[in-house]
């Protein structure tokens, strides 16, 4: 059979039980999500707990995180770094994509086998959970199925990717690729077959460049890691000690009650797109202030720092405000580059004002709460929304055609608007007042978030069960994208810890002949260069691992580093070359520019640099709410 009909094949045979499987894993988050508001009540009101909530959770999160993987491969979800890839010629682009597909698939492949392995060890063993005395052996095999299909999906890119080069009369260069990324993957048994054995810590900067190779080669993210870790792990310390990483690390890491807040909190952004809450959001923030100069666009501004504190999504704030936002601008006689510059730009306040997804992550990487967490991200993003404001009132000053006055609305009207946003300010309150006051955990707030979200878009009839099945399929898709990630990262980090390379750093770092605060601004700068080719998941799960030890052997606070970390990745989203924000606008206002929007982005990055330097100027502002929590 042709390459062209394998594939098609392949996409026939993975096609309906992927997205089967992800309908089920969605369908799980719902009830994850009822399962732990329904023990928080009975908690709270009446003073028991409902059995066996946590590891329930557990077992639903494997579930629901495997079997979305290979529909999220399907429609394209997973994550890579495609900067350089996207900028080579065709036919180049075309060869790296066969490799590192065909890599990723032989990669899972190969997990897929190693979780078999373990599932049958634990079927031997009778291993069981602790609670529910529940054999450990169907989890294992939930975990080889969603990896097996996942494994295809890529497969199948690779397939494609071989028939396409084959149509340019480059089938044997196809060939030799399958053959290399084949090679590549055994290179693992290298130690048990000629007794290879290296010094990690000689190899530093071989490990670096080498992750930066994988990474930059258009690889899927967690696959690059996951690849580095076993491979290093191999070399290191022998193919046993590799492959033992691949049997027992997705299992135990993605069964983890405090990663459960993150499908928590995707899911209560996706009720909020789809039950309407930022169109009022935006109708009161321009009732107050539209009559200022480049009113709109400050009411804009307002609009995302409030949509965000409920959403806790860039890329989700960028979309829904775009849309809402835009027409009205331009209805007004705005001028594109401020009207797309203020989307793209207040999007990226997302992922700061809690609660918010990345700061999750990070606390989750270096094992600091995430309720402090949190707090931290309350000023400095309420900075980011002065900042913002003061630079687009500057720039209307001296060009005021780009934003004229709208009309001034009466007060009665301005009043009457707020009425509109008591959704947004009681689930704020019911997330942020509920961690403050001790009543449910961050992990548990998420839960309430989504549950309360759903609740006020079912009274308002805004959730339809179209909606409600759009946002648990999406749900479905960016937790597996998430958790890949996260999968990659544990498998490396394993790696990173066996061989003490991050300690060894610090070390390094701590004795250097020079100030701490000159490592930190190194740091910054090489986070900040980083954040300009990647988005910002990928930077923050390959840059803290390494450097948060760095930062807390110099004496600082890894509080203020993550946030610090939040702010250098926000910039990212709308710096050149990159700009995922940017790019969600483009996606939003297919006429514009691309030119235009980035023009639209640089006061705005402007104001960002100044709000970085006040972050790391003054840590008070950072931990002040944080101390008063502790």
């Amino acid at each position: 059979m042709p390459l062209p009909g394998v594939s098609q094949a392949l996409t026939r045979i993975i096609a309906p039980p992927a997205r089967w499987l992800n309908g089920v894993g969605a369908a799980t988050s719902l009830v994850m999500v009822l399962l732990v508001t329904a023990n928080v009540l009975c908690r709270d009101l009446f003073g028991y707990s409902l059995m066996a909530t946590v590891e329930l959770e557990q077992i639903m999160l494997v579930v629901l995180v495997f079997w979305a993987m290979a529909h999220a491969q399907l429609n394209r979800k997973h994550i890579a770094v495609d900067f350089f890839t996207s900028r080579l010629p065709q036919p180049w682009r075309l060869r790296l994509a066969c490799l590192t597909q065909a890599l990723g698939g032989l990669f899972f492949l190969l997990f897929t086998w190693q979780s078999l392995v373990i599932a049958w060890t634990y079927w031997e063993k009778n291993e069981t959970t602790l609670f529910l005395q529940m054999s450990k052996a169907p989890l294992a095999l939930v975990v080889a199925l969603g990896l097996f299909l996942l494994a295809l999906a890529l497969l199948r890119d690779a397939l494609e990717s071989s028939a396409r080069l084959r149509e340019q009369g480059e089938g044997a260069v196809g060939l030799s690729l399958w053959g290399l990324a084949l090679a590549l993957l055994l290179v693992g048994y290298g130690p048990r077959w000629w007794g290879w054995e290296l010094d990690p810590e000689s190899y530093q900067a071989a490990w670096g460049l080498a992750l930066l190779a994988l990474l930059f080669s258009g690889m899927l993210i967690g696959a690059g890691l996951g690849y580095l870790g076993m491979l290093g792990m191999a070399l290191c310390f022998g193919t046993d000690a590799g492959l033992g990483l691949l049997q027992t690390v997705p299992l135990a890491t993605v069964a983890s009650y405090s990663l459960c807040v993150i499908p928590f909190f995707i899911l209560m952004g996706e009720i909020c797109f789809h039950s309407g809450l930022s169109d009022k959001l935006y109708r009161a923030a321009y009732r107050w202030v539209g009559h200022w100069p480049g009113g709109l666009a400050i009411a804009t501004v307002l609009a995302c720092g409030a949509f965000s504190a409920v959403s806790g999504s860039s890329l989700a704030t960028a979309a829904t405000m775009g849309t809402v936002a835009l027409p009205q601008m331009r209805r007004y006689g705005y001028q594109d580059t401020l009207a797309t510059g203020c989307i793209a730009a207040g999007g990226t306040i997302g992922i700061l004002i809690p609660p918010s997804v990345i700061l999750i992550i990070y606390g989750v990487l270096v094992e600091v709460p995430i309720a402090e967490l949190f707090f931290a991200g309350i000023v400095p993003g309420l900075i980011s929304l002065f900042y913002y404001v003061v630079t687009i009132l500057v720039w209307t000053r001296l060009r005021p055609e780009l934003g004229p006055r709208a009309p001034r609305f009466p007060w009665d009207q301005r009043l009457r608007s707020l009425a509109g946003t008591w959704e947004v300010l009681a689930l704020f309150l019911l997330v942020m007042g509920g961690i403050y006051g001790g009543w449910f955990t961050p992990t548990e707030a998420g839960a309430i978030g989504a549950s309360g979200a759903l609740v006020f878009g079912l009274v308002r009839r805004r959730i339809s069960g179209q909606n409600l099945k759009s946002s648990l399929l999406a749900t479905g898709r960016t937790t597996a994208m998430v958790f890949l990630v996260v999968i990659g990262t544990a498998v490396f980090g394993y790696f990173l810890t066996s061989t003490q390379i991050p300690m060894c750093l610090a070390e390094w770092a701590a004795g250097l002949p020079v100030p701490p605060y000159v490592v930190i601004a190194a740091i910054i700068a090489c986070c900040f260069v980083l954040g300009c080719v990647m988005g910002t998941l990928p930077l923050v799960f390959i840059t803290v691992p390494i450097f948060a030890p760095v930062v807390e052997s110099l004496g600082y606070d890894l509080v203020w580093f993550g946030v610090v970390m939040v702010v250098v990745s926000e910039i990212g989203l709308i710096t050149p070359p990159v700009g995922m924000n940017v790019f969600i606008m483009k996606g939003v206002a297919h006429d514009v520019p691309l030119s235009t929007i980035f023009k639209g982005i640089l006061p705005f990055l402007l104001a960002d640099l100044a709000r970085l330097i006040t972050i790391i100027a003054f840590p008070p502002l950072t931990l002040f709410l944080p101390q008063l929590l502790r």
